[in-house]
């Protein structure tokens, strides 16, 4: 395993887990007994920023990237280095952290530190998806019910309450759960659905222990997996969630699963907000495209 040099940290110090100072100063120790050479931007930054500073260090050098911060770092960090032999480390410190559960990357700082900087880590080319006229994201792109709890959960409530900020705003938005119009192209078909949630993900995780979506989605299967998830009231909601803890069960109640190798275009009749990998970007309607295989990040052995 080739010892990196040279490596750029993206620290958000807003993130859920962040004890400024504390865990800054941890980082740069890490970096400095293991001689090194670490760079440390702030963000959040437009993405137009970090996209240069990306590709200036690519040009002097840096073999190493890095984003310290939750999914949204990540997401953000990640962009520039699609389809680039360039290498993203990731150490967990948000609310969800959604990416580093699934690829099986340590949740502990001190982990994760030591399986960036470790001779022998293992490394896993995943597939990414782009949002046409915008970027591209990791994790999911959906539509429904999720944006507008992403959007109402405050960040003092994520740094004070971690991933159940979250929870506390799904039991609000669940009382008034609504089913909505959404129309699919994908891969030359179409469909609609009434729904509540219309969710496009890579990877299975959805942040909580033993609750992933169906066995057969993977960040590097070369595919990409729509879930329509329709819940009329809390007595739907429930049946979803326990079918979705039972790993034996096939068929997850209120859920239909597509998968599409291409693209996949959501309308809606009713204009609706857009979050991708746990930041509201937009609104319908959106097309997204996947770019298989085209991000290498540094995991365990026995994810890679």
């Amino acid at each position: 395993m080739i010892k990196h040099s040279k490596a750029i940290l993206f620290f958000n110090k807003q993130a859920g887990q962040v004890k400024t100072g504390h865990t800054l100063s941890m980082i740069q120790e890490h970096f400095a007994n293991h001689h090194i050479n670490l760079e440390i931007i702030n963000v959040p930054k437009p993405q137009s920023e970090i996209q240069e500073i990306v590709a200036d260090r690519i040009s002097q050098g840096y073999d190493l990237f890095i984003a310290a911060g939750g999914d949204g770092t990540v997401s953000f960090v990640s962009d520039p280095l699609v389809n680039t032999d360039k290498t993203l480390g990731i150490l967990p410190l948000g609310t969800g952290n959604v990416v580093a559960k699934t690829l099986g990357i340590p949740l502990h700082l001190e982990k994760a530190l030591a399986l960036i900087t470790s001779t022998d880590h293992g490394l896993s080319t995943i597939d990414t998806m782009y949002l046409v006229g915008d970027r591209n994201y990791i994790s999911n792109v959906s539509v429904g019910v999720t944006p507008t709890l992403m959007a109402n959960t405050c960040q003092d409530n994520k740094k004070r309450l971690g991933f159940f900020a979250y929870l506390v705003e799904f039991y609000k938005q669940a009382l008034g759960l609504q089913l909505h119009r959404y129309y699919l192209e994908y891969d030359h078909q179409s469909a609609s659905y009434l729904a509540t949630e219309v969710l496009i993900t890579n990877g299975r995780s959805m942040g909580l222990p033993n609750l992933k979506w169906p066995d057969d989605i993977a960040f590097d299967d070369g595919k990409l997996n729509i879930l329509i998830l329709r819940a009329k009231n809390l007595m739907d909601l429930f049946k979803m969630i326990i079918s979705l803890f039972s790993q034996k069960e096939k068929n997850k109640s209120g859920i239909k699963q597509i998968t599409f190798n291409n693209y996949c275009r959501i309308e809606s009749r009713k204009i609706t907000p857009v979050q991708a990998d746990g930041d509201v970007i937009n609104k319908t309607p959106i097309e997204v495209k996947i770019n298989p295989k085209s991000l290498l990040i540094i995991v365990n052995h026995k994810n890679s």
